[in-house]
């Protein structure tokens, strides 16, 4: 069983991509989907959903292309997911005993927790991860 679809897969990997060219301004469609292996005509349609979410800008033209709308520290995982598949629900607790509404609440609330972090934590992260495969003796 996947948890997360295709969808919020090259979303995330999207806008990770423009994390890390944010101080470069604009990136275009065609840049993003080749260093992150999404296909450009699906990038398109994902990147229409972040914008009408506020994640994302665009602006046409030779120099124009798509930027995060707001900080990195400030666009959670969680965000990405909600934009493109809605909101994140456990287990529907209509029927159930109130003491497994109570379990499956507590569940959701800690998996959400994970999804907290951030596009700016995931870019501190892969830089590490970076210098440590470049560390030479």
């Amino acid at each position: 069983m996947k948890i997360f679809s295709k969808k919020v897969k090259y979303g995330l990997a999207a806008l990770f991509e423009l994390t890390k060219n944010y101080s470069s301004g604009f990136t275009q469609i065609r840049d993003i989907a080749l260093a992150q292996s999404i296909p450009q005509n699906y990038l398109e349609q994902l990147l229409s959903i972040l914008k009408k979410a506020g994640l994302v800008k665009s602006l046409r033209g030779s120099q124009g292309g798509y930027m995060l709308n707001k900080p990195a520290s400030t666009i959670k995982i969680i965000d990405i997911i909600d934009a493109l598949d809605g909101p994140l629900i456990i287990s529907d607790s209509s029927k159930s005993s109130e003491i497994l509404n109570i379990y499956w609440k507590n569940i959701e609330v800690q998996f959400k927790g994970l999804l907290n972090d951030t596009l700016e934590k995931l870019s501190n992260e892969e830089d590490l991860l970076n210098k440590r495969l470049s560390y030479q003796i």
